[in-house]
């Protein structure tokens, strides 16, 4: 795990324009701005074929090519992480060891999050297409 220079703020600005392109501006400022950036997702604030939830999101994390992703934790105190050895990390793993988890594809191609809402919201999965 290697230390990351960019700043949490930094890391959901770069989310918001890679997973939330299409958003409005009143959509951003009444359920995502001073809130969580996966209320996107939650209640649902775009359109996504390909948006998995739950148990189908843990699973297609656990298969995706990891390495090299970007991590935030957002509750912690570890910030802001580049993985170079992730890829063996389940979605089990992150679900028992943190509260707010984004993970980000090196490429952005993909994104997981685990909310802090287990069991009522998430977690997410999306891959662009």
């Amino acid at each position: 795990m290697e230390k990351s220079s960019m700043t949490k703020k930094k890391f959901l600005n770069q989310w918001l324009r890679h997973f939330a392109r299409g958003l409005s501006k009143k959509d951003f400022e009444t359920y995502v701005q001073d809130q969580y950036i996966w209320h996107v997702f939650s209640f649902p604030l775009l359109e996504y074929s390909n948006l998995l939830t739950g148990d189908a999101a843990r699973e297609a994390f656990d298969k995706v090519d990891k390495s090299g992703c970007i991590c935030c934790d957002m509750f912690g105190t570890e910030g802001v992480t580049c993985m170079t050895a992730f890829d063996s990390v389940t979605a089990a793993e992150i679900d028992s060891h943190y509260k707010e988890y984004y993970v980000v594809a090196r490429d952005d191609s993909w994104t997981y999050i685990r909310t802090h809402e287990d069991g009522l919201c998430g977690p997410y999965f999306l891959k662009l297409k």
